[in-house]
């Protein structure tokens, strides 16, 4: 595997670490550099964003993201996966009339709060992909993903009702538990549990961070190979307007083989580590 950093620099400080032909700029005010773990200007980069912060009180990135490239043997053999859903869009569904018990929800972080009505989304805007999600969490698939999924008798997947035709909603019926190997935090750089006052990390234990930094690790457990769909008992994410902690999602051998075999779309994999 390897593992690379996008970073979109604020163009005003790019040359405190960057030459001006590499990367790509993106307008007159960020550039886009790929940094490996390896290259010695990756442990620079929070050194210079804390100069920036205090000398100029800017920023010098504005987003980040990280990517993985794995062999196809490594994917071929994993025993689980870590499934992103790579498109997200709105409004919500809570926007749109979806009902929620929110006395069921973690009363610190927010997360588990109970959907006591169908899915009600906006007509017009669902992505034309196999899979997606809000920008509040709830997950859509296509009719063309359900059929698949009984055809192949894979287990593990719910699905609900959604009042855009041709839509399901998906849920897990089996959870499993992160490790404390998991690494999560504000950004690579940053690993706080919270920030001007977002509780990132639940005392109750149900939120472990705002966002997942490595491939996930799990503790292994009887459910792990009966199953094909899961989700992770603990969230990462924040309490934020219309946001809501999300569980980590993760599938089988058989579900990835489905995914490229029926050429899904909106999927991308990763290696789930067992412990």
């Amino acid at each position: 595997m390897k593992e690379t950093l996008e970073l979109r620099i604020n163009y005003d400080y790019a040359h405190l670490l960057f030459k001006a032909d590499e990367g790509q700029n993106i307008g007159t005010s960020v550039k886009v550099v790929e940094l490996s773990k390896e290259d010695s200007r990756y442990r620079q980069v929070p050194i210079i964003a804390e100069e920036v912060r205090k000398k100029y009180n800017g920023k010098f990135f504005f987003g980040w993201k990280i990517g993985r490239k794995y062999s196809r043997r490594e994917l071929d053999t994993a025993i689980l996966l870590h499934l992103k859903i790579k498109t997200i869009f709105e409004p919500t569904g809570e926007e749109c009339g979806t009902l929620y018990d929110e006395t069921a929800a973690c009363t610190i972080c927010g997360a588990n709060r109970k959907q006591v009505s169908p899915l009600i989304l906006e007509k017009g805007t669902m992505p034309k992909k196999d899979i997606a999600k809000t920008i509040g969490g709830e997950v859509v698939v296509s009719e063309k993903f359900v059929n698949a999924v009984k055809r192949r008798n894979l287990k593990g997947l719910q699905f609900g009702a959604v009042n855009v035709e041709k839509y399901h909603q998906l849920t897990a019926n089996t959870d499993i538990e992160l490790s404390r190997n998991t690494i999560v935090g504000i950004n690579p750089f940053d690993l706080s549990t919270s920030n001007e006052g977002e509780i990132y990390k639940c005392p109750k234990g149900d939120t472990i961070g705002l966002n997942l930094l490595s491939e996930p690790y799990v503790l292994n457990s009887q459910s792990i190979g009966k199953y094909d769909f899961y989700a992770s008992r603990q969230k990462v994410g924040v309490r934020r307007g219309l946001l809501r902690p999300e569980p980590i999602y993760f599938c089988s051998p058989a579900f990835r083989k489905m995914v490229e075999e029926e050429k899904l779309s909106g999927f991308e994999f990763e290696i789930t580590n067992i412990e």
